[in-house]
């Protein structure tokens, strides 16, 4: 959801930068971006390592948390991806099941979505609450593709973090990657089915993405 589907990336980093700030600390971008796509416990180790103990990043979260949650209750803009919506009407319209894979937590993924008007697209849903190893482990997608009642290789997967690219890689997936923050590694560029610099883009490969 995060970065493909909904442009949160900044406004989630902008909410981390100010919950150190309260701190005196310097949230930088770079630590920011070492987090796209992992589990909340394992930025949770990133965070600790960068300011060497010196923050409780417990705290932190929670600061964030409710920086975010006063940003959407006071109707601060949460923008598509471009060509999200269109590209999960699409597959939706011609009788896809599509699912979230996300290492966000519930309440926000099924909360954004409602809130953009396509969280009755999604068959299924499944977060970081809903397993026990979170990307770039493939269990999230293992655990997506078996409630869809698909085989993965069966199954389409876009992703724009290395980390969530390389689950979707691990379980089997025909794996597309739109980058947003960063750029895909070696890993994700050798195994990855096609890159994308737009969801807009993936029409022309239409027959050979479903093939």
């Amino acid at each position: 959801m995060d970065g493909l589907l909904l442009s949160t990336e900044p406004i989630y980093f902008e909410c981390y930068r100010q919950a150190a700030k309260s701190y005196g600390a310097d949230f930088p971008f770079e630590l920011y971006e070492s987090c796209v796509g992992i589990s909340t416990e394992d930025a949770a180790r990133l965070i600790n390592h960068h300011f060497k103990g010196t923050i409780n990043v417990t705290h932190l979260y929670q600061q964030t948390y409710k920086n975010f949650e006063e940003y959407v209750r006071q109707g601060g803009e949460i923008p598509f991806r471009p060509g999200a919506k269109k590209a999960v009407t699409f597959f939706y319209e011609r009788g896809f099941k599509l699912a979230v894979a996300s290492s966000n937590i519930r309440r926000w993924v099924e909360g954004l979505l409602y809130k953009k008007g396509i969280l009755d697209y999604f068959s299924v849903i499944v977060t970081s609450q809903d397993v026990s190893a979170p990307k770039p482990a493939p269990e999230i997608y293992l655990t997506a593709t078996r409630r869809l009642g698909q085989d993965t290789v069966n199954c389409l997967a876009f992703e724009d973090s290395i980390a969530g690219a390389t689950a979707a890689i691990s379980a089997g997936l025909r794996t597309c990657v739109v980058p947003q923050i960063k750029q895909p590694d070696t890993f994700v560029r050798e195994h990855a089915f096609k890159v994308y610099k737009s969801l807009e883009d993936i029409y022309p490969d239409m027959d050979e993405l479903l093939g």
